[in-house]
């Protein structure tokens, strides 16, 4: 934006300083065509004059006259004879006609503009008279190279005068535009920042006062934001803190009337340790949620006091996969390790990468139905980031809902056993590291779940 800014300031001055150098430059070369033929009307003058005395000789003056000013001379009686001539004759272009305009006295049109480049030689006219009576006429061919180059040297003052105003206006504009300016750069980062959920400083309160106001608007703006954000999260924590005794002591009692419940009320009293049991879970999800969000958060920042560690891919796919093997096989599905055989390391703690393909398998294990096959496999994406997917052969999910997959609460099938909250952890966990989740229909028909993992030569650059 700064650099369009100054570009049009630039052009308006450019077309102010156009609009200002060109007539000086033209009214310079008037001045000085004026000055050369006022000069020369008096050389005419002085010329005509001496004719006009009997007994002047009149090829030694006109002689004199070509050796001091190198311009060409021709005088001539009342019929148009020649009486002296020296660098003219009458056979020029022009001069003929100029004679005859002198030896009637008619008007003489006045020069036209000399320029820089002009090299032709305009002719000056003048009458020889004597006693008042018409005897002749003087026809002089004026040089005008001295004229145009003292011409060409103004211009050159003036285009020299222009450009150093245009560099001194551009640096000027420069100046105002980038204090102008510094300040929407700053609400820019500031923007970029809060978009990333990064708590940077306060755009700095400078430039103009109305631009100073906006600023120190979104500034608090911005506080408020954060501040309920950092309340929201708070909240979900402490709550779940607190209702974690409550839910136990329930439990507790729960668990202490099983042996009284009469067989009557067997069914009412399983599904009240149902619901109990999905309640912990939630809790528990919702905790798990709220640490992730701060410790996405602390990284994001650059506050994060968690070492930096690197996970071998490979490791962790092969134990994951021999925890959910009994599980698979009791629901008729079948696990394979799709990894390469050199699977590359990420820069993510282990317990971090465990929970991102827990997540996947047990969405895969719990929807995928039997005879499904689950995959997991990991591969180079790049030079600075791994790719680990989690694919099955199951239903999958509508088009429609493929993009609402990692919203909180959300859960494709509402008989489902699930919170809703798995996925949304996961994303948060890997776009805390600079990473991503996506969810796609799998090339076998079901779903597939891919995390973007930054790698240890992502880190190490």
């Amino acid at each position: 934006m700064g650099l369009r800014v100054r570009v049009v300031l630039v052009i308006l001055l450019l077309l102010a300083v156009m609009a200002l150098a060109v007539p000086l430059a033209l009214s310079l070369s008037d001045r000085r065509t004026a000055a050369l033929a006022a000069e020369r009307d008096r050389h005419l003058a002085a010329l005509t004059d001496a004719a006009a005395m009997p007994g002047i000789p009149l090829q030694p003056l006109v002689d004199r006259y070509y050796e001091v000013y190198s311009e060409g001379l021709l005088i001539v009686d009342a019929d148009g004879r020649t009486l002296a001539s020296r660098g003219l004759d009458i056979s020029a272009p022009g001069a003929r006609t100029a004679l005859a305009h002198a030896l009637v006295a008619a008007p003489v049109s006045p020069w036209s503009r000399i320029l820089p480049w002009d090299g032709h030689r305009p002719l000056a006219t003048s009458a020889i008279r004597r006693d008042g009576e018409l005897t002749g006429a003087a026809v002089l061919a004026v040089d005008t190279s001295t004229a145009a180059r003292d011409i060409a040297k103004g211009w050159l003052w003036i285009g020299a005068g222009c450009l150093a105003f245009l560099l001194l206006a551009a640096m000027v504009a420069r100046t105002l535009t980038r204090w102008v300016l510094r300040p929407l750069d700053g609400l820019e980062r500031s923007v970029a920042e809060m978009t990333e959920g990064i708590a940077g400083p306060p755009a700095d309160v400078a430039g103009p006062p109305e631009l100073r106001h906006f600023t120190s608007a979104f500034n608090t703006m911005a506080q408020v934001v954060r501040a309920s954000l950092d309340r929201q999260r708070r909240l979900v924590a402490d709550a779940s803190h607190q209702m974690r005794n409550p839910l136990a002591a329930v439990r507790l009692r729960a668990d202490t009337l099983e042996g009284y419940i009469a067989p009557g009320g067997r069914s009412a009293y399983e599904s009240m340790t149902s619901e109990l049991d999905r309640f912990e879970n939630l809790l528990q999800q919702l905790l798990r949620l709220a640490r992730a969000e701060q410790v996405s958060g602390s990284r994001k920042v650059g506050l994060s006091t968690v070492a930096a560690e690197s996970t071998d891919l490979g490791d962790v796919i092969a134990e994951r996969l021999a925890f959910w093997e009994p599980l698979a096989t009791s629901n008729e599905q079948r696990l394979r390790n799709g990894a390469a055989c050199a699977a590359p390391s990420v820069q993510v703690p282990r317990h971090e990468v465990e929970q991102l393909i827990d997540v996947a398998l047990d969405n895969a294990v719990r929807y995928a139905g039997p005879d499904a096959t689950i995959t997991v496999s990991a591969t180079r994406a790049d030079d600075t980031y791994a790719e680990l997917a989690i694919s099955d052969s199951g239903a999958g999910l509508p088009e429609d809902d493929l993009a609402r997959a990692v919203s909180r609460f959300w859960r494709g099938r509402e008989d489902g056993t699930g919170t809703g909250l798995g996925l949304a952890i996961a994303a948060e966990i890997a776009e805390g590291h600079g990473g991503a989740i996506e969810v796609h229909r799998a090339p076998e028909g079901g779903l597939v779940i891919r995390y973007r993992l930054p790698t240890t030569d992502a880190s190490a650059s």
